[in-house]
């Protein structure tokens, strides 16, 4: 049978409100009728959203008015991007969790998740669905938030590291610029001393020769006019 355009967003919005309402239970072990699930819900509804900054649009929208592809984009991303938590764990972010994660990005290089010994000893561990059991530590997407804070930190850092090399090579270049004009100069200076000194010398040739010239012509004082004398 051929929907209708109005009947197939009715059947997703169901599906997607019952897959909400699964979730719900699954995680926090609340029973919330498929009808009465918000996607913007008040602490007195006993759970919140968390979700990744890409995703969040999705949220923005009451499911009533929602559209066929928002529906299942809310039902892909449910359990990976977007995840049922009690409202204390958005009010109360977990602390010594942020913490433990910048410690292992510092000194590791590695990102340190709540369930970090079973990625250490996968063999010695198993890997389960989260229950209600489970703790706020433990949410998925709220790790995945602190995470993208800290790659925003990060990413301003490296910014940040790269405008001042930027600063540093610029600064470089023009002593490069000033250190080649002081040498310009100083090879200059030296031409020009060389070619005074070689004036120089050509001058004192000169004096020495026109000197040798004017003694051969000077009449010596020992001689006499020998002219006769006419009395």
């Amino acid at each position: 049978m051929i929907l209708s355009s109005n009947e197939k967003r009715a059947l997703l919005r169901q599906q997607c409100r019952e897959a909400l309402a699964a979730h719900i239970h699954d995680r926090l072990g609340l029973t919330v009728a498929p009808g009465r699930v918000r996607l913007q819900p008040s602490a007195a509804d006993g759970y919140a959203w968390s979700v990744s900054k890409s995703q969040e649009y999705l949220l923005k929208t009451n499911l009533s008015n929602g559209t066929v592809g928002m529906y299942q984009a809310i039902r892909d991303a449910l359990g990976c991007s977007i995840e049922a938590v009690s409202p204390q764990t958005l009010r109360e972010p977990d602390a010594s969790s942020d913490n433990r994660i910048s410690d292992e990005v510092s000194h590791q290089g590695l990102l340190s998740f709540p369930n970090a010994e079973i990625l250490k000893h996968p063999s010695s561990s198993k890997l389960s669905k989260p229950t209600r059991a489970a703790s706020a530590s433990d949410s998925f997407t709220a790790t995945i938030q602190r995470l993208e804070v800290a790659n925003q930190e990060l990413t301003a850092d490296v910014e940040n590291a790269r405008k001042h090399s930027e600063t540093l090579l610029d600064e470089r270049q023009e002593w490069e610029a000033k250190y080649r004009g002081i040498h310009e100069e100083l090879e200059n200076s030296k031409s020009l001393v060389t070619r005074l000194e070689k004036d120089l010398s050509r001058v004192h040739l000169g004096i020495a020769e026109a000197m040798e010239t004017l003694k051969n012509h000077q009449i010596p004082e020992n001689k006499q006019s020998c002219a006769p004398t006419h009395l």
